[in-house]
This record gives C-alpha cells, sequence and structure tokens, in this order.
C-alpha cells in the first residue's frame, strides 16, 4: 500500500487516504486487500517454539533469535506452521516483548511459548498471522497488554476485529483469544503505580462501553467498568515495581498456572 501513496503523493495526501480508499474498494468488490495483491508493510515480531515453511522454500525458525523475527510480509506465502508450544502470547508493545525475550521466558520454559508483537496497534498482516496460527494450530492465544482503554482496544482488535474493516473481521479476528491482563482489577489487587485517565482516554473507554462484544461478555464489561470507575489506567511496565523479573517470574506463571483468563 506504500507503494500506492508514493506513486501518486498529490492525489493521495497522506496514507490514510489511500488506506480508507482501498476499503472502500474491497467492500464494494466483496473481496479483501490481500486477494488482490496489496498488502501493508508488516511491522510485527515473532519469537519462540515456531517454524514457518514460506512457498519459495524457505523456512523461518523464530527460535533463533534474540529480538524477533519480522511476520513475512505476504502471509499467503506461508505453506506450513508448525510449533510444540503450549502457548501463544500476544504482548502489546514491543518494549515488553523485548523485556520477556531478555528476561528468559522463552529459555527458561523451553518449547512453551510463542511470542507476537503488533508493536502497538497491529497491521493487517500481523492479525492475519495471529489468524492463521488459530486455525493451523491447536494453541490457546493469549493476550498480554496495558490495563487502559487503548490496551483493551488492542486486544479486542484482535480478538473481535476493527470496527473500520468490519467486512474483512471474519477473517482477521481470533475470537478464541483469552485476555492474561493486565487488568484494571490488578492496579487495585497489586497496588499498581497509576495515573489519572486523559480525556482521550475517557473517550476511547466511552467508545469502548457501546461495543456489543463488551456488552455481551460480563467479565469483559466487569473489567472496563472497574476502569471507568477508578478513573486511572497502569502500564505492563508497572509490574516491575515489584521486581525487575516480576512480570515473567511471577505474574504470567501465576496467571497461566490458575488459568485466570478472560
Amino acid at each position: 500500500m506504500e507503494e500506492l501513496y508514493y506513486g501518486d503523493t498529490i492525489l493521495f495526501k497522506n496514507c490514510n487516504i489511500v488506506r480508507k480508499a482501498l476499503i472502500d474498494i474491497c467492500c464494494l468488490l466483496g473481496t479483501k486487500s490481500w486477494e488482490l495483491g496489496i498488502t501493508l508493510s508488516s511491522s510485527g515480531l515473532v519469537a519462540g517454539n515456531l517454524m514457518i515453511y514460506l512457498s519459495n522454500g524457505k523456512c523461518l525458525d523464530c527460535s533463533c533469535t534474540t529480538e524477533g523475527i519480522q511476520i513475512p510480509q505476504d502471509i499467503l506465502d506461508i505453506d506450513n506452521l508448525e510449533s510444540k508450544a503450549k502457548y501463544i502470547l500476544i504482548i502489546e508493545k514491543n518494549a515488553s516483548f523485548q523485556k520477556i525475550i531478555n528476561e528468559g521466558l522463552l529459555k527458561k520454559n523451553k518449547s512453551k511459548f510463542v511470542m507476537i508483537t503488533g508493536k502497538g496497534f497491529p497491521d493487517i498482516n500481523t492479525r492475519l498471522f495471529v489468524k492463521q496460527l488459530s486455525c493451523k494450530l491447536n494453541i490457546p492465544i493469549l493476550a498480554l497488554v496495558d490495563a487502559n482503554p487503548f490496551g483493551i482496544e488492542i486486544m479486542c482488535v484482535y480478538r473481535f476485529g476493527s470496527n473500520s474493516m468490519v467486512h474483512q473481521n471474519e477473517m482477521l479476528c481470533v475470537p478464541s483469544m483469552k485476555w492474561l491482563g493486565v487488568y484494571p482489577t490488578d492496579i487495585v489487587s497489586l497496588n499498581l503505580p497509576s495515573i489519572t485517565l486523559t480525556n482521550l482516554d475517557q473517550d476511547r473507554l466511552k467508545s469502548l462501553l457501546k461495543r456489543s462484544y463488551i456488552n455481551s461478555n460480563h467479565k469483559l464489561l466487569q473489567q472496563v467498568l472497574m476502569l471507568h470507575d477508578l478513573n486511572r489506567k497502569s502500564e505492563i511496565e508497572s509490574l516491575t515495581t515489584f521486581t525487575q523479573t516480576y512480570l515473567t517470574e511471577v505474574y504470567i506463571k501465576k496467571k497461566i498456572l490458575t488459568q485466570e483468563f478472560i
């Protein structure tokens, strides 16, 4: 899609105009952007117990990395996926993704995890890749995001789809995904460092409370309402308040052992 934008920057004043035009064209034709041969540059990373076999004969070993391997630009080029992992962990931010790798979660737990980050709001390629993993591998998928409106929305984009791409959500969303944390209730129960929600946060929170998938899920709605009542937010990084390795050595392990997912 970047090639379309740079092909005529006078016609397309910014990438959002190209994106909206592409969505309109796909709606009119009843097709998906990747079926038209148009893909966004993939910014997502993957690491852990996963082998990616491409149609050109190449093989990507995601266990042989200290920073993560870039998710393939064309997901349709993937012929096969193999993994012995027990969990796929979707991590909101690259900083948290790198911290977890550096703390040795993948090494200490042998073949237990595949980790993915979309570096914030995920691009289509990252979402399509997670969908492929969901379909081809029978492995639980868990999301680790900030306890704030934008973190919750990112988890919901992976899980339920985005409002701007409703016609493609069936091909991109993973309803079986579970929310591992960080929960708004953790702010209280763990006494996490937090700050007041901004006006932008409040607007996003109001938008979330209007979503049907939030209101149809009692536990999810409970967490969103808790965030609203608290008027406070916290980040994944706040878990380092206890110890630098609390996130990997205690928080993630406890959640998985107790199966405390939403």
